[in-house]
C-alpha cells in the first residue's frame, strides 16, 4: 500500500495498525505501533506460486510493515513534542525513508 495507514484513533486508546501490501495486493502484513505482526493477508492467487516464493514475499512485506510502524511511531512521538534529532537518534525512519525502501523492493512504478 503506497499510503501510510493508521487505523487507530489519536486518543491513544485504540491500537495503531500499519499495513503494507505487495503491488498486486496478494500478500499483506499488518503491524502494531511496536512493529509486532498482528495480521497477515494472503490472496487466493498466492497458492499458484511455490512455498519458497510465498515465504519470501511474506518476509519482504512484513519488513515493510514494520518500517511503516516505525514511521508511525516517529510521527506520534513528534506530535507529542519529541525533537527531530532525538527521533533520528532512536533510528526511527521518516516517511521518505519508507517510500525509498518501498521503491527499492517493488520498483519505481510502485
Amino acid at each position: 500500500m503506497s499510503t501510510m495507514e493508521d487505523s487507530g484513533s489519536q486518543s491513544g486508546h485504540a491500537p495503531h495498525i500499519y499495513e503494507a501490501f505487495n503491488p498486486d495486493y496478494s500478500v499483506g502484513v499488518a503491524c502494531n505501533i511496536l512493529g509486532v505482526i498482528v495480521g497477515v493477508h494472503l490472496g487466493d492467487e498466492v497458492w499458484e506460486n511455490t512455498d519458497a516464493w510465498l515465504a519470501a514475499e511474506i518476509v519482504r512485506v512484513a519488513r515493510l510493515a514494520r518500517v511503516k510502524s516505525q514511521v508511525g511511531r516517529r510521527s506520534m512521538l513528534a506530535a507529542r513534542g519529541a525533537l527531530r534529532h532525538v527521533l533520528d537518534e532512536y533510528g526511527l525512519p521518516t516517511e521518505d525513508d519508507y517510500r525509498r525502501m518501498e521503491k527499492a523492493e517493488f520498483g519505481p512504478e510502485f
